[in-house]
């Protein structure tokens, strides 16, 4: 009996494995959502340098919005 669940842990054990995501897929989504995330940030910070206009306070505001390149 011990032997069929040790069996069974392995299996399912390497059953998961298997089924996991690659780290190329892994790499891709991360890189994706990096550069999602980059854009909605410098339409964040063009949006709010348009809104300031010449307001030297309002820009200096959207200084934190600006991307890190």
């Amino acid at each position: 009996m011990d032997m069929q669940k040790l069996i069974l842990v392995v299996c399912t054990a390497a059953l998961l494995t298997a089924c996991g995501t690659s780290p190329k897929e892994r790499k891709e989504k991360a890189e994706a959502q990096y550069y999602e995330e980059k854009t909605r940030m410098m339409q964040e910070y063009n949006d709010c340098i348009t809104k300031a206009k010449e307001d030297q306070q309002k820009l200096d505001a959207c200084e934190r919005l600006k991307p890190v390149e």
